[in-house]
């Protein structure tokens, strides 16, 4: 069977050419003149939805990736083979938006990532129906944190980061106890020394203990993964000792969480688990 063709919306061909559809054609105009009143992508889809018209013959409801999808169809405004539905200026006007919606969505994205609830630890979501104004609320317990913009927010996470470059030493792991040696360790080093404690001793017994002992000491040593990774952050705090702005790469390199607080200050998760 021959593969349907789907033209924009809008359109459909008849007698080998390109017409307009009038019905999707008044719905599209509306759609882009409501967007450019502020109208919101899923506000649109609710509008067209409601006339029944259907996107494609194949798809029952609207959403906004299909409004979005037309929003950015250049084809309805710069008759390059298609009749033009709404005018050039129309067209300008729409990209000039979208593209400034798309730039101010938002202008932390490398900290939203990253943006954590203190309460629950969950992943944060950026609310700015109030903007500048931000508000971040926690899908997970409900919690919810600001009013702060992304300034505030940008500005607070850089002062945490210089802060930390100026004392890398604030990187260091609490201190953990030490790891006691395991029974087997003791009784080896005890029978070691009996050895040793003796007139003659007996070095072809000896030294099996001595190998098989401290390959006991060594599984119970302290080193991790963690101190490797303590002594990598910071040595790269200690090289941005002297920065004054934010700088981005470190920020990746070196922070795993930044935990939003109820009064809008942030706290650090670094990698190796440290929390500053």
């Amino acid at each position: 069977m021959k593969k349907k063709r789907y033209f924009p919306f809008g359109y459909r061909m008849a007698g080998g050419q390109i017409e307009i559809v009038p019905e999707e054609s008044s719905l599209l105009q509306n759609l882009f003149d409501n967007y450019l009143k502020g109208a919101s992508l899923i506000k649109l889809a609710e509008t067209a939805q409601q006339t029944g018209i259907k996107f494609r013959e194949n798809t029952e409801r609207w959403n906004k990736n299909m409004i979005a999808r037309m929003l950015d169809d250049e084809r309805y405004w710069n008759d390059n083979g298609f009749p033009p539905i709404v005018s050039k200026e129309i067209g300008s006007a729409i990209t000039a938006l979208r593209k400034q919606k798309t730039t101010s969505q938002c202008p932390i994205q490398f900290i939203k990532k990253k943006l954590v609830c203190c309460i629950c630890g969950e992943n944060i979501n950026r609310n700015g129906k109030n903007a500048p104004r931000i508000r971040w609320d926690c899908p997970k317990c409900g919690w919810y944190f600001g009013p702060i913009t992304d300034n505030e927010l940008k500005q607070a996470v850089t002062e945490k980061l210089l802060a930390v470059c100026r004392n890398p030493q604030v990187a260091e792991p609490d201190q953990q106890p030490t790891n006691s040696l395991s029974i087997q360790a003791v009784r080896l080093t005890n029978e070691i020394n009996q050895l040793l404690d003796q007139r003659e001793v007996d070095t072809d017994r000896l030294l099996p203990l001595i190998l098989e002992c401290a390959a006991e000491k060594y599984k119970t040593c302290s080193i991790k993964e963690s101190d490797h990774l303590t002594i990598k952050i910071k040595a790269l705090f200690q090289e941005h000792s002297n920065d004054e702005e934010l700088n981005r790469e470190l920020f990746e390199q070196t922070v795993k969480q930044v935990i939003l607080q109820p009064d809008g200050s942030i706290k650090f998760q670094l990698l190796n688990g440290k929390i500053v």
